[in-house]
């Protein structure tokens, strides 16, 4: 088998309504699409991969993803030839490190690239990725990923709209974006436990808003309302506030605009700065370091909770499924909220969850989702800069007809 192209750009997708939390409001989302062709025996198989660069989690904007791209991780790969799975993983790894990901945020730009060469391999394999990289566990195969509820700033009535949608579905978890208001947000878990019932659990995600005083002082006011977890209370780089909460209260304090990379995530663990990691393909750089970092959550007795980039088109869903599937159990599960909030989706599969929350595992060969070639060009952003167009017409043209 020989990677014979490699091709990236960006899509813009637009949103039903404004998303919003401490750290941004956003109507749209800029992602990075990937597209490879590996060749087998004649034939070409092309695959699909999907990032969403976030500047203030990853510090990665939409141009330098695609810059480092096509400048430098394209060349990893393009003429390659390997024979094995294990071959090509280990390309992908090598590739990883050599791009200094281990210990550098940059996953985003990443996560496309792996994620379209995963996926072009088991294509040309004819099989699933979930195959390919171990397995799906029987429990997953059976009963599907079932995923939990977010709730974005918003007004009393949108938020009491979303309790009620999501209480009607019948989720059991629900996570509600908070800011600094703390009167305000006390009200919002009042009304979310009446809601949702005594049953349910109540997350919070301050999204680095607070300091480790207000997390600690908030945490006491809120303990009534049974709150499971808090989510990166502070600022990204303040460790040191992360871990004296992490000592000082008995709810999960969840790692995410913290836990970027692996080297992140090894410190973590084993400074017990947090007990729970928040883990997002994108932000993190793929299936491949995910799986690492879950791992290693699992042997320091940290929680693993599965996390969506806001914008993920049904590729990233697709690929967050995948992974949920081949990975232990997870204590909560974020992402294909698709039809809720896209405006239109890039894959002809939709992606969204079901009632209680249920999302099934889909069963065509690589990620499992056929992308849609009118509506990707229709969201296609036009730069200037398309270097990572390569020139052979025939490849071309199986490109442009993903």
């Amino acid at each position: 088998m020989r990677i014979t192209a490699l091709k990236f750009f960006p899509v813009q997708l637009p949103f039903r309504f404004a998303f919003k939390h401490s750290l941004a409001e956003r109507r749209f989302s800029l992602n990075i699409i990937a597209l490879a062709v590996i060749e087998k025996g004649g034939v070409s198989f092309v695959g699909i991969g999907e990032g969403v660069p976030r500047d203030y989690v990853t510090g990665e904007t939409v141009d330098e993803c695609l810059y480092k791209l096509r400048t430098r991780y394209a060349n990893y790969f393009v003429g390659k030839t390997f024979e094995t799975k294990e071959e090509l993983l280990e390309a992908i790894e090598r590739g990883f490190e050599n791009a200094g990901l281990e210990s550098s945020a940059g996953g985003a730009a990443w996560c496309a690239l792996e994620l379209s060469l995963l996926d072009s391999f088991a294509k040309a394999q004819g099989t699933q990725l979930t195959e390919v990289l171990g397995g799906a566990k029987r429990i997953f195969v059976e009963n599907g990923i079932t995923y939990g509820g977010v709730i974005p700033f918003g007004g009393d009535r949108v938020v009491r709209g979303l309790l009620w949608a999501y209480r009607l579905g019948g989720f059991q978890t629900v996570k509600i974006k908070v800011g600094r208001d703390f009167e305000t947000e006390l009200k919002k878990l009042a009304l979310a436990r009446k809601i949702m019932g005594p049953q349910a659990k109540l997350r919070i995600d301050p999204n680095c808003a607070w300091n480790c005083e207000e997390t600690i002082r908030f945490a006491e006011q809120a303990r009534i309302y049974g709150l499971a977890s808090i989510e990166q209370p502070v600022p990204a780089d303040d460790w040191q506030g992360m871990k004296e909460i992490t000592d000082n209260i008995p709810e999960q304090v969840v790692a995410d605009e913290s836990l970027c990379t692996l080297l992140q995530a090894k410190t973590l663990a084993k400074e017990g700065i947090c007990s729970g990691f928040n883990i997002r393909l994108s932000k993190v750089g793929g299936m491949l370091p995910a799986l690492k970092i879950a791992e290693l959550a699992h042997k320091h007795g940290i929680a693993c909770h599965l996390g969506a980039q806001v914008g993920e088109s049904g590729i990233l869903s697709a690929a967050g499924r995948t992974f949920a599937a081949i990975s232990r159990p997870f204590e909560n599960y974020e992402g294909s909220a698709n039809a809720f909030l896209l405006k239109t989706d890039l894959t002809r599969e939709n992606l969204t969850f079901g009632r209680h929350g249920v999302g099934h595992l889909l069963k065509a060969p690589g990620l499992g989702v056929t992308v849609l070639p009118k509506r990707l060009q229709q969201v296609k952003e036009v730069r200037s800069d398309d270097a990572g167009k390569m020139k052979s017409p025939e490849i071309n043209r199986q490109l442009n007809e993903v």
